[in-house]
């Protein structure tokens, strides 16, 4: 599995062609770098990043890609054995991006300490002003709270504590009360 996604070689000259299917090593690869970006995407989508960053070897740049886009670039690679062009961002905004390699070594840290990022408590509305929530939102939207706390309720009564007693120690640790 390689370190960044698009380890192979680009044509040297413009009507050279790589229409070549993957090895059987390249796709497990790519079939990995799925995986990895959809775990990266569980995680850092929820906090706002807009895709992944990419350091590129061959012209020393940064190449910034949306989830989907680079999703899709590596399902085409999948499908054909050739990545696709990429077109420089317009004016990306970085840090609206997460570094490929911080973001991998991250949810490798995740799944080695046992949490797996994928998982995360169903929170449906606000719990302070009741307004309807996605399941990966980190705020609200109305009211703009963290559902941080609501979550963290949700996790400690279903592993058996007493409701009073985690929203006692919800407020003790510095948490506003909801309803």
């Amino acid at each position: 599995m390689g370190e960044e996604p698009f380890d192979e070689d680009v044509p040297e000259e413009p009507g050279e062609s790589l229409s070549q299917p993957l090895s059987t090593e390249e796709r497990d690869s790519v079939e990995a770098d799925l995986v990895d970006l959809d775990s990266m995407r569980g995680v850092f989508e929820p906090q706002g990043a807009k895709g992944v960053v990419i350091a590129c070897a061959d012209c020393g740049e940064n190449h910034y890609y949306g989830w989907e886009l680079l999703q899709e670039n590596l399902e085409h690679m999948l499908e054909t054995g050739e990545p696709r062009m990429h077109e420089p961002a317009f004016d990306p905004k970085e840090d609206d991006y997460v570094a490929w390699d911080y973001a991998k070594g991250y949810v490798d840290a995740l799944a080695d300490a046992g949490l797996d990022p994928d998982v995360r408590i169903r929170v449906d509305a606000c719990a302070w002003c009741e307004a309807s929530v996605e399941p990966a939102f980190a705020f609200c939207p109305r009211c703009g709270r963290t559902l941080a706390p609501v979550r963290l309720y949700r996790e400690l009564v279903d592993r058996g504590m007493e409701d009073q007693e985690v929203r006692r120690l919800l407020i003790r640790a510095g948490f506003e009360p909801f309803g």
